[in-house]
C-alpha cells in the first residue's frame, strides 16, 4: 500500500530529528480522526507514528516519542493485532531508550530492534552501565540502587527479555561488591522477588570480588584489605568463602607475626603453599619453635591434608636437626615414623644412630631405624640392618635386666679384666692373652660347638679384631648362663608382668638370648642348649602352637633320639586331655619329618617340608608313610607305635564320655555296667529340663554304643525337651529334625508317649509347641494308615480311632493353631483336645480373646475348624460370623459404655473426640459388617445413633457455633453410615423394617436447613436426640412422623417441618396421612391421650402449638394446620369426662395462642410457659366474627366466646375452691351475669372460716375481674363521653372565673366522686373486708384496697353504704383511729368527716395518745394522700387533730435524727420509713400548711427541721428558709420522682405513698394556690405526668 503524502512528509522529518512537529500533526490528527481527514483509520496513524518513532535516531528525544506514543489512540479492532504487539514492543523500546541515556549509555531507539542478534554487546552495554553508575555517584544510596535493580528489571523486561533475569542480578550484584555496599549485595544475593541466584553462584562472586579487592592491595593494611574481608563476611558458613577468609587472614595477621611479609600479588605469584611455610620456618631464629602456629598457618594456606601437614612437620624436624634441637627434631621424626611419611627416613636414620641425644632409649631406637629400613634406598640397607641387630640384641639384655633386677658384674680374671657393651666399645687389659682366650674358648664351649683350630677359628686374631665378641662373651655369656640355670625364673610370665606374644619365662628368654647371639654371629649352639628351650616352651600348661613350636626347636638337635625322650617325658607328665593329645600329634610328625629330612638336601628344603607337614597335622598317617617309618626305625618305633595308639584309643572313649556325661565313671562304662549306663544317660536326659544341651546326636550314638533302647532313648528325649520351660519350640525343632524319621519309625509308641506324657504336660499358651505335637501327631498317624498299623488307644472315651481321620484332624488343628499362636491370651486346649474340640470351653475361649488385632485369625479359625465337622457340627458352636459380630458388638458397646460414663464432656474439644471416635469406630466395625447377616447389621447400625444419648446434657454448656459445628459433623457420619446401610441392606426386605432412605432423606433436608440457618443448633440437637429415641423402628409412615414429631416437640417452627414433610411425601408417600393437618392431628392426638393421662407432661403440647406461633412457610396450610388443631382442643376441653384440671390446662392453653386483650385477663397467675400467641390468628378470629355478624343475626358467635371465658373462669375457680372443700365447684352458668356471680358468691363464702379461705375468695375474684369488667368499662366509656360533652360554648363558661380558686377543691372533689365507678362485684369484697374485719385482719383490708388502686384507679371496691357498714362496725368494735384509716382509703368525705370527728372527740377527752398512735406512719400517710388535711387545718374545731398530727411530725423528725447516722447493714438508706418521711412526707405536709395559707408555722417548722440556731428563728428568717427548703424539695422531686415507684416496705400503703410524689409536684406547681406565689417563684419548667409524650 502507498503511503499518503503527509505519512510519507513526517517520516522524512522524522529523519530529521523534528519529532516535536510529527508530535504536534499526529496529536491534531487523532483528535478526529474521522473528520479531520489527516489519516485514513487508527490503524495509518499508529503505523505512521510507530515509524517516525523509529526512524529518529536522536538519543534525547524519548519525552517526545513517549508523547507521540500516548497520544496515539487504542485499537479495539481484533485483526490489527500485530500493530498493537508494535505498538507495545515501541512503548517499552522508549521507556528502555530512557533509562540508557539515563545512565549515560545512551543508544538510539532503532538499536533494541536489533539487540537480539548481539548479545555479547548487550551484556557488555549493562555492565558499562552499571561501571558508570558507581563512578558517577560514589556516595549513592540504597534507594538509589533499589532503584538501579528496579530500572534493570524493567529493561530486561521491555527491550532485552533475551537477557535472563539470573544474569541481570549477577552483574548487579557484582556492582554492588565492586562499590562496597556489602549489606545491600548481602540481601539481593539471598534473591529478589522474581529471581534468586544458587548458592555456588553468590558465593562464585563474593569470592571474585574479594580477590579482586586482596590483590590490588599494595600494602598489608590498606583499605583494600578490609574490603576484601568484609565481602568474604557475607557467607561466613560456606566452606569456599571461608578457605578464603582463612588466605587472608593467614597472609594478612599469622605471618606477619612470624616476621614474614608477603604482598599479596607476590603470594599470588608463588605455586606452592609450602613454599611459604619453609619461608616462615627460617625467617627468623627459633622460628620452627612455632609448631602448632606453622600447622594452623599451613592449614590456612590450603595444606590441610594429614600427608600436607606431616610434611610441614618434617621441615620443621629439618630446621630444628640444623640448629641443633635434637629432642625436638627426635619427637618430630617419632610422629613421623609412626604416622609412615616415608621421605623423613634419612633424618630418623641419623637421629637413631646419633650419640647428641643421651636420653634416647632403645624401643624409640629401633623404631626409627626400623622406619629407615622400610623407606630407605638399597645402598642404606646393609648398615641400617646391622645397626638395627645391635640394638635388638641390647634390647633383650636390658629387658631381662628389667625382669629380673640382676646386673652383669664385669668379667675378670687373674691378670686381665674387660668392660664394655654390646655396640662394640670394649675395653680388654692383658697381663695373660694365653690365660683370656682360653677363658673366653671355655664360655663359649659351653653353647657352641666345632671351636676347635682345626675348624678355621683364629682366637688371636678374634680377641683383637672382634669387640662385640669379646664384649658379649665376657660379660654377658656368664649372666645369660646363670639366668638359664636358675629355676627361680622358671616360671612363665603374664600379660601383666611383660608385654610380649609369647609369655615364656626368664629362663626360657635368656637361652632365646644366647641363640639369638649365637645365630647372628655363625655359631653352632649345643644340643642342650636347644633342648633346653624345647623343653621351657613346652612345659605345662601349654598350647598346639607352643608344642609346635618346641617340635621345631627339636628337630635342630643332632640326636634324633634327645627329642624323642623329651617327648616321652611331656606324655607321661601330661593329665589334661588336649595337652596329651597334642603333643602325641606332636611325637608323631616329629617321627615323620626325621624320616623325611634324610631326602631334604638344604635348609630351605627342610623348611619347606616342616610348614608342609605342620599344615597337615591334623590328618592321619597313611600305611606306606607308616611303613616307611617303621622300616627306617623298626626297632624302636613299633613298640612306641603301639603303646601310644592304645593310650591314645581308652582317652577317646573316656574323653567322649565325660565331655556328654560330666562326672561320669568312666572305668564303670568301659566295664560293660548297663544298669548304671542307662541311669546316668536317663539322668543326663533329665538335667535337659533345666539346661539346654543339644546333645541327641551323641545321646542316640551313646545308647548305639553301648547297647541301649534307641527307641525308648529317643523318645524319652523328645519329652524331656518338648516339657522343658527352657527349650523354645525352635530350639526343639532344630534338636529333632535330623532324626523326625526315627520318630516316625515308632510311630505307635510316639503317639502313647505325646498322648499320655507330653501333651498333659503342655501349658495351652504355648501354642507353637502344640501346634508341633499336633503335627507330629498326624504325621504318625499317616504313618500307621501307610503301614496298615492300628492306631494305639489312649482314650478309652473316644470311639473315633479311624487313622486318616485322625491325621485330617491334627493336621488342621496344626493349622489353625500355628494360624493363632501370636495370640498371647489364648488358650488352646480350651480350643481343641486330643481327638476332639473341646466343646465346653470353646465359646467363652473364642469370645474372651476377640480384639481388633486378632478378630480376621479368630474368625478363620472357627470357620475352619466348625466346617472341618462338615453337615456334623456339634450344636452351640460359635460360627465366623458370629466372632465378627461379638467384636462389633464389642467396640460399639465399648462406645456406648463410655459415653454413659463420661457424660462430664467438658469442652468442645472433648465432643469432637468423641464424635471423633465414633467415626473411626465405625470405620474399624465396617470392615467387617460384610460378614455378618442383614438384621445383624441393622440393629448394630442402630447402637451408633443411640450411643450419642448420654452426652446430650453434656454439650448444651457449648456455645451455639460449637454446637451446630459437631452436630454437622455428626449428620454427615450419619449419612454416610445411611449410605453404608444402601449396600447391606437386601432387595427382598420387607416394607415394615426400618427405612434407609427415608431416614436419609430425613437427615439431607434437615442437615440443609441447619447450614441455611433454618433451624438453631439448639432446635438440631434436640430433634436428633428426640428421634434417635422414638425413631429408628420401621417403614415410611413411622420415620416420617418420628422424625416430623421430633422437630415439633424440638421447638423447630412449621416452615421447616412443613419442608421436611413435603421433601418426604414427594419421595416416600405415607399410607397414613397425606398432608399436614394430618400429621399435626396425629401427633396431637397423642399428645392429648398422654396429657389426659399424665397431666404432668404438658411440654409436649406447648412445643406443638410453638410451632404454629409464626407466620412462615405455606399460610395457606398453616391456616389448615392451626384450624385443624384449634378445633381438636375444642373438642378435647368440651369432654366433660377429663378431669377438670386437664380442661382447665386445655382451655387457658387455648386462651393464650388466640392472643385476645380480653382473654390474657383471666389466666392464671401462672401463666402457661413456652407458649406464644399464634401471629394473626387474633385477627383472623376477629374476622370470622365479624363476617359471621353481618351474615347472620345468630348470637351463638358471642355467645360461644363467652362461653368459652365462663368455662375457663369457673374451671380455674372450682380449682381454687378445692383448697376450701372439695365439694365447693362453680359452673359456667354461675357467671352469666353479676346477680348470678354475687348470689354464688355469697354462698361459697359461707364455708369461708380461716384466713388461708378468704385468701382463696379473694384469688377467685380475681380470677372473675376479667368477666365483670367490660360493663365497668363501658360505664367509664360513657362517663368520659359525658364528661367530654360538656358545653364549652356556654356564655357561662367565661364567667366566675376568679371564684374558680375557691371552689377548686369542692369541685375537684365532686367530679372525681363522680367519674368513680362502683365494681360490679362490691358486694363479695363488701364480704370479704367484713370476713377479714371479723378475723381481725385490719391490714389487709388496708393493703387489698391499696393494691387494686393499681389494677383500677377508677373503681370502688366497696359503696357508700357498704364502707359506713364496714368503718361503722371497726368504730364500735376496735377504735376510732383504725375507722378514720378505713374511711381514708375510701373517696367519701362525709365519712371521713364523721370518723374525724369522732376522733377529734377521742383526742379532747384524752389527750395526745401513746407512742402507738403518735408513731402510726399509716394514718400520717393516709391524711395527707386523702387532702382532708387541708380541712383539719383550715377549720378549727379539728384543732386538737391538728396538734396531734404536728406531734407526729416532730416524733417522726426526731427518729430521722436518732436514725440518721446507723443504717441496719445490706439495707439501703432509701428502704427506710424515716428516709422517707424526709424526703416525701414531711415536704408533702409543709406543703399542705402552705396550700392552708399556714406560712407561719410552716417556716417555723422547716426552721426547726434545718436547725436554725433560735435566735435567727424571726419570721423573715423563716420565710427565707421555708422558700429555700421548698425550692430544694422541688428540684429533688422533679429529679427523683420514679424513686417512690418502689416501696414495698411501707406496705400495707405501698400504692398510696408511690402516688404522693406527683400529688406534691401538682400542690407546688398550682398556680397562686394558697399563698404559693408570696413564697415560691417557681421555675418554668415541664412536668411529665402519665399523658405527657416523654412518659
Amino acid at each position: 500500500m502507498t503511503d499518503s503524502f503527509l505519512v510519507r512528509w513526517l517520516k522524512e522529518i522524522a529523519g530529521q530529528h523534528k519529532l516535536d512537529t510529527c508530535l504536534m500533526i499526529i496529536e491534531e490528527g487523532c483528535r478526529d480522526i474521522e473528520n479531520s481527514h489527516f489519516f485514513k483509520d487508527e490503524a495509518e496513524v499508529v503505523d505512521c507514528a510507530l515509524q517516525c518513532v523509529y526512524l529518529c535516531s536522536a538519543v534525547d528525544r524519548w519525552s517526545t516519542m513517549s508523547a507521540i506514543i500516548s497520544r496515539l489512540p487504542r485499537i479495539q479492532d481484533f485483526e490489527a493485532e500485530d500493530l498493537k504487539q508494535r505498538l507495545k514492543l515501541a512503548e517499552g523500546h522508549v521507556e528502555a531508550g530512557r533509562f540508557l541515556a539515563y545512565y549515560q549509555v545512551p543508544k538510539p531507539i532503532t538499536f533494541f530492534l536489533d539487540a537480539h542478534s548481539d548479545v555479547n554487546g548487550v551484556k557488555q552495554i549493562i555492565r558499562l552501565l552499571l561501571s558508570k553508575f558507581i563512578r558517577r555517584q560514589s556516595g549513592q544510596s540504597d534507594n538509589d540502587w533499589a532503584s538501579t535493580w528496579r530500572d534493570l528489571e524493567s529493561l530486561q523486561e521491555k527491550a532485552f527479555p533475551f537477557l535472563d533475569l539470573e544474569y541481570m542480578l549477577t552483574e548487579f550484584c557484582r556492582a554492588l561488591l565492586k562499590a562496597g555496599k556489602f549489606s545491600l549485595a548481602r540481601n539481593y544475593l539471598k534473591g529478589s522477588s522474581t529471581v534468586a541466584l544458587t548458592s555456588d553462584k553468590a558465593e562464585s562472586l563474593v569470592i571474585q570480588a574479594a580477590r579482586e579487592y586482596f590483590f590490588s592491595a599494595p600494602s598489608l593494611t590498606c583499605p583494600e584489605i578490609w574490603k576484601a574481608k568484609e565481602c568474604l563476611n557475607i557467607f561466613p558458613s560456606s566452606r569456599n568463602v571461608r578457605a578464603e577468609a582463612d588466605i587472608v587472614d593467614a597472609l594478612t595477621v599469622r605471618l606477619p607475626n612470624l616476621g614474614v611479609n608477603l604482598l599479596p600479588m607476590a603470594f599470588r605469584q608463588i605455586k606452592d603453599p609450602m613454599e611459604i611455610i619453609k619461608l616462615a620456618i627460617t625467617s627468623q631464629s627459633g622460628a620452627y619453635l612455632n609448631i602448632d602456629e606453622l600447622v594452623e598457618i599451613a592449614k590456612l594456606l590450603g595444606l590441610s591434608s594429614q600427608e600436607d601437614i606431616l610434611a610441614v612437620q618434617e621441615a620443621i624436624a629439618r630446621e630444628a636437626a640444623i640448629a641443633g634441637d635434637v629432642q625436638l627434631a627426635f619427637d618430630l621424626c617419632l610422629v613421623l615414623a609412626k604416622k609412615g611419611h616415608g621421605s623423613s627416613w634419612d633424618l630418623c636414620a641419623a637421629l637413631a644412630r646419633s650419640h647428641a641425644l643421651e636420653s634416647i632409649d632403645l624401643k624409640s631406637q629401633k623404631l626409627l631405624l626400623g622406619f629407615a629400613l622400610s623407606h630407605c634406598d638399597e645402598e642404606s640397607i646393609s648398615e641400617l640392618l646391622s645397626k638395627w641387630k645391635d640394638l635388638d640384641m641390647q634390647d633383650q639384655c636390658e629387658t631381662l635386666v628389667l625382669l629380673t633386677g640382676r646386673e652383669p658384674s664385669n668379667f675378670s680374671l687373674q691378670g686381665s679384666s674387660i668392660s664394655g657393651d654390646l655396640s662394640g666399645k670394649v675395653e680388654v687389659c692383658f697381663d695373660d692373652q694365653v690365660s683370656q682366650l682360653n677363658n673366653v674358648k671355655s664360655l663359649l664351649s659351653l653353647v657352641a660347638k666345632n671351636l676347635s683350630p682345626e675348624n678355621g677359628y683364629d682366637w688371636e686374631s678374634i680377641l683383637r679384631e672382634d669387640g662385640k665378641l669379646v664384649s658379649f662373651a665376657g660379660l654377658w655369656l656368664p649372666w645369660l648362663l646363670e639366668l638359664s640355670r636358675d629355676t627361680e625364673f622358671g616360671k612363665k610370665l603374664t600379660s601383666s608382668s611383660v608385654s610380649r606374644i609369647h609369655h615364656v619365662s626368664v629362663r626360657t628368654r635368656a637361652v632365646m638370648t644366647i641363640l639369638s647371639w649365637l645365630l647372628r654371629n655363625s655359631y653352632s649352639p649345643k644340643d642342650d642348649l636347644i633342648a633346653s628351650l624345647a623343653k621351657s616352651i613346652m612345659e605345662p600348661p601349654v598350647s598346639e602352637g607352643e608344642d609346635i613350636m618346641g617340635c621345631s626347636f627339636l628337630l635342630n638337635l643332632v640326636d634324633a633320639f634327645h627329642g624323642v625322650e623329651i617327648i616321652e617325658e611331656q606324655l607321661r607328665t601330661r593329665k589334661n586331655y588336649d595337652e596329651f593329645s597334642s603333643i602325641m600329634n606332636v611325637g608323631m610328625i616329629y617321627s615323620l619329618l626325621h624320616n623325611y629330612g634324610i631326602e631334604c638336601k638344604n635348609p630351605a628344603e627342610r623348611r619347606e617340608l616342616l610348614l608342609s607337614k605342620f599344615r597337615e597335622k591334623h590328618k592321619s598317617l597313611g600305611a606306606d608313610e607308616r611303613n616307611k617309618v617303621h622300616e627306617a626305625q623298626s626297632s624302636f618305633w613299633k613298640e612306641w607305635k603301639v603303646k601310644l595308639e592304645e593310650q591314645k584309643r581308652v582317652a577317646d572313649k573316656s574323653r567322649v564320655l565325660e565331655q556328654i556325661i560330666p562326672g561320669v565313671e568312666t572305668s564303670r562304662v568301659l566295664s560293660g555296667d548297663m544298669e548304671y549306663m542307662q541311669s546316668v544317660v536317663f539322668s543326663l536326659i533329665e538335667s535337659l529340663k533345666l539346661e539346654k544341651k543339644q546333645v541327641i546326636k551323641d545321646v542316640l550314638e551313646l545308647a548305639r554304643t553301648y547297647g541301649l533302647d534307641h527307641t525308648k532313648v529317643l523318645l524319652y528325649y523328645l519329652n524331656a525337651i518338648l516339657v522343658s520351660e527352657v527349650w523354645t519350640i525352635d530350639d526343639v525343632i532344630a534338636e529333632v529334625s535330623g532324626f523326625k524319621s526315627e520318630i516316625l519309625a515308632c510311630a505307635g509308641e510316639a503317639i502313647k508317649t505325646i498322648s499320655l506324657s507330653i501333651y498333659p504336660a503342655i501349658n495351652g499358651h504355648d501354642k507353637r509347641k502344640l501346634a508341633f505335637i499336633f503335627g507330629l501327631l498326624s504325621d504318625c498317624y499317616i504313618r500307621l494308615e501307610e503301614s496298615k498299623e492300628l492306631p494305639p488307644t489312649v482314650d478309652q472315651d473316644v470311639l473315633n480311632t479311624n487313622a486318616l481321620w485322625l491325621a485330617c484332624y491334627y493336621k488342621v488343628i496344626e493349622q489353625e493353631c500355628n494360624r493363632v499362636s501370636l495370640i498371647e491370651g489364648l488358650n488352646f486346649k480350651n480350643i481343641a483336645r486330643l481327638q476332639d474340640l473341646n466343646l465346653d470351653c470353646f465359646n467363652d475361649e473364642i469370645c474372651a480373646q476377640i480384639d481388633e488385632n486378632n478378630v480376621e485369625a479368630l474368625a478363620n479359625m472357627v470357620e475352619n475348624l466348625v466346617g472341618f465337622y462338615g453337615d456334623t457340627v456339634p450344636e452351640g458352636l460359635l460360627s465366623g460370623k458370629s466372632v465378627y459380630r461379638h467384636h462389633i458388638l464389642s467396640l460399639s458397646t465399648t462406645l456406648e459404655s463410655k459415653a454413659e460414663r463420661e457424660t462430664h464432656i467438658e469442652s468442645s474439644e472433648d465432643l469432637h473426640l468423641f464424635l471423633s471416635e465414633l467415626e473411626n469406630t465405625y470405620d474399624i466395625c465396617s470392615k467387617y459388617l460384610r460378614f455378618i447377616e442383614y438384621p445383624d447389621v441393622l440393629e448394630i447400625v442402630k447402637q451408633f445413633f443411640t450411643v450419642i444419648l448420654p452426652i446430650n446434657e453434656s454439650r448444651r454448656k457449648f456455645g451455639d457455633p460449637i454446637e451446630q459445628e459437631c452436630l454437622i459433623m455428626l449428620l454427615n457420619f450419619w449419612l454416610r453410615l445411611m449410605n453404608d446401610m444402601e449396600d447391606f441392606a437386601s432387595s427382598d426386605i420387607p416394607d415394615e423394617r426400618w427405612c434407609s432412605k427415608c431416614s436419609m432423606t430425613c437427615f439431607k433436608v434437615f442437615l440443609s436447613l441447619l447450614t441455611r440457618g433454618k433451624l438453631s443448633s439448639i432446635q438440631g440437637w434436640d430433634t436428633i436426640i428426640s428421634y434417635v429415641i422414638c425413631g429408628l423402628r420401621g417403614g415410611v409412615d413411622v420415620e416420617t412422623l418420628n422424625f416430623c414429631r421430633a422437630m415439633i416437640f424440638s421447638r423447630c417452627g412449621f416452615e421447616a417441618v412443613s419442608h421436611i414433610f413435603s421433601e418426604l411425601v414427594a419421595q416416600f408417600p405415607p399410607a397414613s396421612f397425606h398432608d399436614l393437618p394430618n400429621l399435626y392431628l396425629t401427633i396431637l392426638e397423642t399428645v392429648l391421650q398422654e396429657l389426659a393421662c399424665e397431666p404432668l407432661d404438658r411440654q409436649n403440647l406447648n412445643f406443638l402449638l410453638l410451632s404454629l406461633s409464626k407466620l412462615e412457610g405455606d399460610l395457606e396450610d398453616l391456616h389448615k394446620v392451626r384450624r385443624a388443631v384449634w378445633n381438636r382442643m375444642v373438642i378435647f376441653s368440651d369432654n366433660l369426662q377429663l378431669p377438670s384440671h386437664v380442661r382447665l390446662y386445655a382451655l387457658e392453653v387455648m386462651q393464650l395462642i388466640s392472643g385476645g386483650r380480653r382473654n390474657s385477663e383471666v389466666f392464671s397467675s401462672k401463666p402457661v410457659a413456652r407458649v406464644l400467641p399464634w401471629e394473626g390468628w387474633d385477627d383472623l378470629q376477629e374476622g370470622r366474627t365479624a363476617n359471621h355478624k353481618k351474615t347472620s343475626d345468630d348470637p351463638t358467635v358471642q355467645d360461644a366466646t363467652s362461653r368459652f371465658t365462663n368455662t375457663l373462669v369457673a374451671l380455674k375457680s372450682s380449682q381454687l375452691l378445692s383448697t376450701i372443700s372439695p365439694n365447693l365447684e362453680i359452673m359456667p352458668e354461675n357467671l352469666l351475669t353479676v346477680e348470678s356471680a354475687v348470689s354464688s358468691f355469697l354462698k361459697l363464702s359461707e364455708s369461708a372460716t380461716t384466713e388461708s379461705h378468704v385468701n382463696t375468695l379473694v384469688a377467685m375474684l380475681s380470677e372473675w375481674e376479667g368477666l365483670f369488667k367490660n360493663g365497668i368499662d363501658e360505664e367509664g366509656e360513657s362517663a368520659e363521653v359525658s364528661d367530654a360533652g360538656n358545653n364549652w360554648n356556654n356564655d357561662d363558661w367565661d364567667e366566675g372565673w376568679e371564684s374558680f380558686q375557691e371552689e377548686s377543691i369542692e369541685k375537684e372533689t365532686k367530679k372525681e366522686n363522680s367519674s368513680l365507678s362502683i365494681h360490679p362485684l362490691h358486694i363479695c369484697w363488701t364480704t370479704i373486708f367484713q370476713k377479714l374485719v371479723m378475723l381481725s385482719q385490719y391490714r389487709d383490708v388496708l393493703k387489698l384496697i391499696d393494691q387494686y388502686r393499681v389494677k383500677s384507679c377508677e373503681i370502688l371496691l366497696l359503696d357508700e353504704d357498704d364502707a359506713r357498714t364496714l368503718i361503722t362496725q371497726i368504730a364500735l368494735e376496735v377504735d376510732c383511729f383504725l375507722a378514720l384509716k378505713m374511711a381514708l382509703v375510701q373517696p367519701y368525705i362525709t365519712i371521713q368527716l364523721q370518723c374525724l370527728d369522732a376522733v377529734e372527740k377521742i383526742l379532747k377527752e384524752r389527750g395526745i395518745p401513746d407512742n402507738k398512735v403518735v408513731s402510726d406512719y399509716e394514718l400520717f400517710v393516709l391524711v395527707l394522700s386523702s387532702g382532708i388535711l387541708s380541712t383539719i387545718v383550715s377549720k378549727s374545731s379539728y384543732g386538737t387533730t391538728f396538734s396531734c398530727l404536728c406531734y407526729m411530725v416532730g416524733n417522726f423528725c426526731r427518729r430521722w435524727q436518732e436514725t440518721a447516722q446507723p443504717i441496719e447493714a445490706g439495707k439501703n438508706r432509701e428502704e427506710n420509713f424515716d428516709f422517707l418521711f424526709v424526703k416525701l412526707l414531711f415536704p408533702f405536709f409543709i406543703a399542705e400548711l402552705v396550700k392552708a395559707e399556714q406560712h407561719i408555722l410552716a417556716g417555723f417548722l422547716v426552721t426547726r427541721f434545718m436547725h436554725t440556731t433560735a435566735s435567727l428563728s424571726l419570721i423573715n428568717i423563716s420565710e427565707a428558709s421555708l422558700r429555700r427548703y421548698l425550692e430544694g424539695q422541688l428540684q429533688v422531686l422533679q429529679e427523683k420522682l420514679s424513686s417512690w415507684e418502689n416501696v414495698l416496705f411501707c406496705e400495707p400503703l405501698s400504692n398510696t405513698i408511690t402516688s404522693l410524689g406527683p400529688k406534691l409536684i401538682g400542690i407546688y406547681m398550682l398556680p397562686d394556690s394558697g399563698g404559693f406565689s408570696q413564697i415560691l417563684s417557681p421555675p418554668v419548667v415541664t412536668i411529665q405526668g402519665e399523658n405527657s409524650p416523654g412518659n
